[in-house]
């Protein structure tokens, strides 16, 4: 069948029984699909669900919970328009796996899921945390696919499989949030197989250590003791949980757990002053709790200015590596720091919670702010004055951040201002625009407080001037998050933009450090990837340390290029367009002379069986992107 589908058609049908029927069109339709307590919007392009939406819900979960209604109205029109896909599994698979869990379709949900989920959250922030459970549930028996649910669900487990379980149906359904994913994988790395019960961070859900004092992932105090005067960095998790609490501490001001969680919470970024009127509110509540009473008594006799160097210091202290005593920066360190309440930053951001954080993180540097909330408001600004620095979003009420981006190149009295642009974007396309444009730094939302303040850092605390960088490289396109590896300082007037690395973990220096040695310089490392970006990601790191580079953008490539010239070790690709890279393994153990060649195999893939898939075809080691470049160093430094 290769007819077109008509312009519009409404019918009334099980709506995996509508896509079933529409699977050999040869056109694009945008479906809705309405049913007495739920309605979305399925894009079909040339017989296939590219993206779905139901209310809070996209992707995976979307189609799956539409696809369980039963019978619903269905609306189908022509579509030109362009779709983001956000959909991986197809129609076949959803009618095996309803066919294998019949209970899951249902005609009709009797919850309201989204009213139920934010009541949870109500109650989960006011530390009701058993109604709160009861309440997801009660989200999760009426929509398994509701994923949020899920990963607030996982975030109230205290044993290890049960918080693996509802993350792992999390990210199934959640497969295009990248929320999901990213602490999905975050809490994953922090699984140790333990069957005793954990603790984890009331700001982040980490899993902690035994008498771990502050989290390690996002730097909030669990409690305060008299050795918790040591700041090391707070990450964006903290900053953004705690107007949550706060939500609800206004809502319940008699809540002490809520005000002594916000006084650790204030306390971890350095407001000492807040944490003790927080403790101060607690101790009026209940003012024989021995933990109030410890705590107030840690708080209180803390003089101004030692205040004033405990929230400086937050920003100093580096994290250090394992083995190595953590260097606490004395009050002389502190007063040494350099001032910057000459320095004025331009923040341009329509989201009034993204300026406040951002605002915060630059207000305790010292640096001056003002504020913009539209570009009408940004550009009326600079009429008046030249800021040192701008930092600029992307997307704005009335216009983009490419529009004022061109408006300050075009003007000679702005040409040389360091413009950071920021932006929830991640693709390499969006990445060059800004570049391009004339942009200094490209950040990704969201980033670490403290690899923003290092970009202001290399532009405002130097009287160097810092014309826009030359185009660094984009990031890699199958990563799912952004970060940029740590600034080495270039023997150059001005900073390059630092080159983007998609698989690249923030690392607190040069991955291995200085020099390459002796016995790499002459190594040769061939990397096998189709994807132009990956290559040229990999190429700069290997680069960097002295490694020869060879590339082959795909499998005959590649095998000729080893043919007449072996590499020392080969980076392969596990997808390539003419054959995988399991063929090529094949072909190398098939060859006495070349099968003990290193093969690290790179995959987008992280399941265990595609690991001993690569293990057993030959591979000498299997690294699933995204990776850090010190991760990939070692390993190649292991065999060559």
């Amino acid at each position: 069948m290769t007819a077109s589908p008509s312009s519009s058609t409404a019918t009334q049908r099980n709506t995996v029984d509508y896509l079933k029927s529409v699977r050999f069109l040869q056109g694009d339709l945008d479906v809705a699909v309405k049913s007495q307590s739920r309605s979305g919007m399925l894009h079909v392009r040339q017989g296939q669900v590219l993206g779905a939406q139901c209310g809070k819900l996209q992707g995976n979960g979307a189609l799956l919970t539409l696809a369980a209604i039963g019978p619903a109205d269905i609306h189908s029109v022509q579509s030109v328009g362009p779709v983001e896909k956000n959909v991986s599994v197809t129609v076949s698979q959803i009618e095996r796996f309803f066919a294998r869990l019949p209970g899951l379709a249902q005609a009709e949900s009797q919850c309201d899921e989204d009213r139920t989920f934010a009541h949870a959250l109500q109650l989960f922030f006011q530390f009701r945390r058993k109604e709160a459970g009861a309440k997801l549930v009660e989200v999760l028996r009426s929509n398994r696919f509701y994923y949020p649910a899920w990963l607030w669900h996982s975030r109230l487990m205290t044993q290890e499989n049960t918080i693996k379980k509802a993350l792992n149906e999390a990210r199934q359904w959640g497969n295009s949030d990248l929320s999901v994913q990213r602490e999905a994988k975050k809490i994953a790395t922090q699984l140790t197989g333990s069957t005793e019960p954990v603790k984890r961070c009331i700001f982040c859900w980490s899993l902690l250590q035994a008498g771990e004092e502050r989290c390690f992932s996002c730097g909030g105090f669990q409690r305060i003791s008299k050795n918790s005067g040591d700041r090391e960095q707070t990450s964006t998790d903290l900053l953004e949980i705690l107007p949550l609490y706060d939500a609800e501490f206004k809502k319940n001001p008699r809540n002490v757990r809520i005000a002594y969680c916000l006084c650790l919470g204030f306390y971890s970024l350095g407001n000492l002053d807040r944490a003790s009127e927080l403790i101060t509110q607690a101790l009026q509540i209940a003012p024989r709790e021995p933990l109030f009473i410890r705590t107030s008594a840690l708080l209180q006799p803390v003089a101004p200015e030692v205040r004033q160097q405990a929230a400086a210091a937050m920003v100093v202290p580096q994290r250090t590596a394992p083995g190595k005593e953590a260097t606490v920066p004395t009050a002389a360190a502190v007063d040494n720091k350099p001032k910057c309440s000459d320095r004025t930053v331009l923040v341009v951001e329509d989201s009034k919670t993204a300026r406040r954080v951002i605002t915060s993180v630059l207000d305790r540097k010292g640096y001056r702010i003002i504020e913009a909330a539209s570009g009408t408001e940004a550009l009326l600004a600079i009429e008046g004055m030249v800021p040192d620095l701008v930092l600029l979003d992307v997307m704005l009420p009335d216009m983009t951040g490419y529009d004022i981006l061109a408006v300050m190149r075009k003007n000679g009295r702005f040409s040389d201002v360091p413009v950071v642009m920021l932006t929830g974007k991640s693709g390499a396309a969006d990445r060059q625009k800004g570049i391009s444009g004339g942009s200094n730094e490209y950040l990704t939302k969201p980033f670490e407080p403290a690899k923003l303040l290092a970009v202001l850092a290399r532009y405002l605390e130097s009287s160097v001037q810092h014309p826009p960088s030359r185009p660094p490289l984009p990031a890699l396109e199958k990563a799912e998050t952004v970060v940029e590896p740590a600034v080495v300082q270039p023997a150059v007037t001005r900073p390059p933009a630092a080159p983007p690395a998609a698989m690249v973990a923030p690392t607190a220096a040069e991955p291995t450090g200085g020099m390459p040695r002796e016995n790499e310089l002459k190594k040769t490392v061939l990397i096998v990837e189709d994807s132009p970006t990956s290559r040229k990601v990999i190429a700069m790191v290997l680069s960097r340390k002295g490694y020869l580079v060879q590339e082959a953008v795909n499998g005959q490539q590649a095998l000729r290029m080893i043919e007449e010239a072996r590499p020392h070790l080969i980076l392969l690709d596990a997808m390539l367009p003419d054959m995988t890279g399991y063929d090529i393994l094949a072909r190398l153990q098939q060859d006495l002379g070349l099968k003990e060649i290193p093969v690290v195999m790179l995959t987008a893939k992280d399941s265990p069986m595609d690991r001993e898939k690569g293990i057993r075809a030959g591979s000498s080691a299997y690294l699933t992107k995204p990776f850090n470049p010190e991760k990939l160093l070692s390993v190649i430094g292991s065999y060559i």
